[in-house]
């Protein structure tokens, strides 16, 4: 960048030094100074066309960031969302441990209970055991021995023991049976609280691995945005860069457009001068061939008059008035066939013609403005003098002024040297306005009617001043 802005700066001073050169004193200066602004407008236009291509490319890497940066932000969120999934399931076991914790509380108290009861019942068989062998058993066969008791009463003794140590059997299973469920139940709730356990272990591992991914996505977001920041600071680099470049260009173009109208008057004036020399040498020329006919005839009128004598004084004067009109006439007419050209002005003084530094009375400069408008919408033809079909801006100056009897001549650089100046604050209607290498009729209220172009044809338009101002000409009072 900082190379772009040294080359940029390098132009700069070339265009302060085009403007700061004075005014060329020939064709050449100008063409010279056109040239270097031509030369300076194309290399930065070069230069602009990178910057533009470089602006591009960071806009273009400036969306890939942005897009990259969404897609960073629509990750984070998805982890937010499986975070929050995953702490909702965390508490969820949480409550289900506690769950299982009390009822495995629960089932070890029962199972206490149900050993307790085990052991009692086991003791109380024992001892109803022992006091049954050792009270009914081996003594129930004794009396029966002895004759104490009958058969039949001893062997109810020996039923009734076996009944009561089977049932205490019996019992003692159901005591054992229901201690072994119980112990089952508190290894399966054990089992199922170290389960529980175990995923609550695994959901905050990936709680954990969560969060560190979010963290790495987070880190990355803040990456992109350092890059965002830094991308979007060279694209308004490249912007002020641009904007810089036009500025030059277009004080670049100004003096560019200053330098070409400088040259264009220039030459319209050089050319203007030298149609002026060729005038007047025409005039002085026309003058002393007018004034040699003028004694020739005189010298002829002396010489008649001496061979006649004392002739009659009143054809003496007829005579010479005629033969005077007649050589005088042949003579100017001689004269302005051997010293005009195209571009002078007539002198026929019977159409009432006005000539260079004169104005023709009796005329309206306003009726001159009006007949004007009447071809508004007419074409432009190079090199035309048809008002309906179509002229140039010269011809069309010169033909609304022939209506009214004015002759005037067919370029805008002879126009210039015609008829009388005015200032640009004493212009009024009818008064033909030059530009140098243009010319318009200003018709009142700030607006002109001139044939513009071949795209435009015959217009008004606002601004007399739009182009600038070489001379201001009235042809009629």
């Amino acid at each position: 960048m900082k190379v772009r802005f040294k080359r940029l700066l390098t132009i700069g001073v070339a265009v302060a030094m085009l403007g700061a050169q004075p005014l060329p004193v020939s064709a050449d200066d100008f063409d010279t100074q056109i040239q270097n602004a031509n030369n300076a407008i194309s290399d930065l236009q070069n230069q602009q066309a990178e910057t533009n291509q470089n602006l591009a490319d960071i806009q273009n890497s400036i969306s890939g960031m942005e897009s990259d940066k969404q897609k960073i932000l629509d990750e984070i969120s998805g982890y937010d969302q499986e975070i929050v999934i995953t702490m909702a399931s965390i508490s969820s076991m949480d409550d289900q441990i506690e769950q299982k914790t009390k009822e495995l509380k629960k089932t070890s108290a029962d199972l206490e209970k149900a050993e307790q009861d085990q052991d009692t019942q086991y003791q109380a068989m024992k001892k109803r055991i022992q006091y049954l062998y050792e009270q009914g058993g081996d003594s129930g066969w004794a009396s029966v021995m002895i004759g104490s008791l009958s058969l039949s009463e001893g062997l109810d003794n020996v039923d009734n023991t076996k009944s009561l140590y089977n049932y205490d059997r019996e019992e003692l299973e159901t005591y054992t049976e229901t201690v072994t469920k119980v112990k089952n139940l508190k290894a399966q709730e054990t089992a199922q609280k170290s389960s529980l356990e175990a995923s609550k272990q695994e959901l905050e591992g990936a709680k954990d691995n969560l969060e560190s991914l979010k963290a790495d996505a987070e880190a990355r977001g803040e990456d992109v945005d350092a890059l965002l920041s830094d991308a979007q600071s060279k694209a308004n680099e490249y912007y002020a860069l641009i904007q810089e470049q036009n500025a030059q260009i277009s004080e670049l173009q100004s003096q560019k457009e200053a330098a070409q109208n400088a040259k264009a008057e220039q030459e319209a004036q050089k050319k203007a001068a030298e149609e002026a020399a060729a005038r007047q040498a025409a005039e002085q020329q026309a003058a002393a061939q007018q004034a040699a006919a003028q004694q020739a005839a005189s010298q002829t009128t002396d010489a008649s008059a001496a061979d006649s004598g004392s002739g009659s004084s009143a054809g003496t004067n007829d005579s010479y008035t005629d033969t005077t009109a007649a050589e005088s006439n042949t003579s100017y007419d001689s004269a302005s066939s051997a010293g005009s050209d195209s571009s002078a002005p007539s002198a026929d003084a019977s159409s009432g013609a006005s000539s260079t530094g004169s104005v023709t009375s009796g005329i309206s400069g306003q009726a001159v403005a009006n007949y004007a408008l009447q071809f508004v919408g007419n074409p432009y033809v190079w090199g035309g003098t048809s008002l309906t079909n179509g002229c140039d801006c010269s011809g069309f100056v010169q033909q609304v002024y022939a209506h009214f009897g004015i002759s005037l001549s067919r370029t805008t650089y002879t126009q210039a040297n015609e008829g009388i100046a005015v200032s640009y604050s004493e212009m009024q209607p009818g008064d033909v306005i030059n530009y140098g290498s243009h010319t318009s009729i200003y018709i009142g209220n700030n607006m002109i009617v001139h044939a513009a172009d071949e795209s435009l044809g015959i217009i008004t338009q606002s601004n007399p001043a739009f182009e600038p101002i070489v001379t201001i000409r009235r042809f009629v009072s």
